[in-house]
């Protein structure tokens, strides 16, 4: 069975508070890509998983853990799941705040889920993707959503919209528990993300591009400078409005011009690891809306 897995940008993500357990409160709009990775999975007869991967993979991994949560599950009905072959054909860069793992541990979850006949509700698959990682039951829903919590809360967002946009991954990463211990000594009061939800309604990218926010991307420019240099050089590009995506440190550029996008991808693709114009707001589950163009 071959099933696919999103990747995810976030439209707008505001920090509101850090919770007395040490997570951090957040207030999302979050929209899937057409860019995604391939998985493969089969039931193999025996009683463990064989998963492999075209890039180097953690022995501990996101799938690992799905499978390890989903048979916790299975053994809570009085059934057992046996061993899977998963092979993972990667094309979301890591590190990039793309959610590439979670959109793995998300595609097995749904994929078990069915195969298995669970029979499991997407509310209940949310609760068990949030054991996984905070961005999984993002990428279980598929779809441009409000999210909420620390990444368990989502509504979806009532719009068919969607857009291109320039996605550019440099060499350099963010940690993620860096930026938000950063955020902490810098953050500068909430944003309106009621705004971000409205332009989704109403097809409004002027609106969508003045309202959009990252309360992390000030923290991580602080951490790595490399991307202040990275915004300005998409910015010089015509790109009319540049934001880290996440806690990065994938930057995201937009333009109404499809050519400025195209030029842009083509300007810099010999100078970062991961260029591409991808879609915005297709369906995750068709894995097909967009016009994802690789130019890395």
């Amino acid at each position: 069975m071959k099933i696919y897995a999103n990747a995810k940008v976030n439209l707008a993500l505001d920090v509101v508070r850090r919770r007395a357990d040490g997570y951090h409160e957040l207030d999302m709009v979050m929209a899937p890509l057409s860019l995604k990775d391939t998985i493969d999975i089969t039931p193999n007869g025996a009683d463990t998983d064989r998963i492999t991967c075209d890039a180097p993979l953690p022995e501990t991994n996101t799938v690992t853990k799905a499978m390890a949560i989903l048979r916790e599950e299975a053994s809570c009905q009085g059934r057992t799941i046996g061993g899977y072959d998963i092979h993972i054909t990667k094309r979301i860069p890591e590190q990039a705040g793309l959610a590439g793992g979670s959109a793995d541990a998300a595609a097995v979850i749904k994929a078990v889920n069915r195969l298995e006949g669970l029979g499991l509700g997407e509310e209940r698959l949310y609760e068990l993707g949030t054991r996984v990682g905070a961005d999984v039951p993002f990428c279980i829903a598929g779809r441009t959503s409000r999210v909420r919590g620390i990444g368990e809360l989502i509504r979806p967002i009532d719009t068919d919209w969607g857009f291109d946009l320039l996605l550019v991954k440099p060499e350099a990463g963010v940690s993620t528990p860096a930026a938000f211990a950063r955020w902490e000594e810098t953050e500068t009061g909430l944003h309106d993300i009621d705004l971000v939800e409205e332009a989704l309604h109403k097809h409004n990218a002027e609106l969508l591009l003045s309202t959009m926010v990252n309360s992390l991307e000030p923290a991580a420019m602080a951490l790595v400078p490399e991307l202040e240099q990275l915004r300005e050089e998409m910015t010089e590009l015509g790109l009319v409005r540049v934001m880290m995506t996440g806690s990065g440190s994938a930057m995201m550029g937009f333009s109404v011009d499809q050519e400025v996008l195209e030029n842009a991808a083509l300007m810099l693709r010999h100078r970062h690891p991961f260029v591409q114009v991808v879609h915005a707001g297709a369906p995750a589950e068709s894995g097909s809306a967009g016009s994802g163009r690789e130019s890395s």
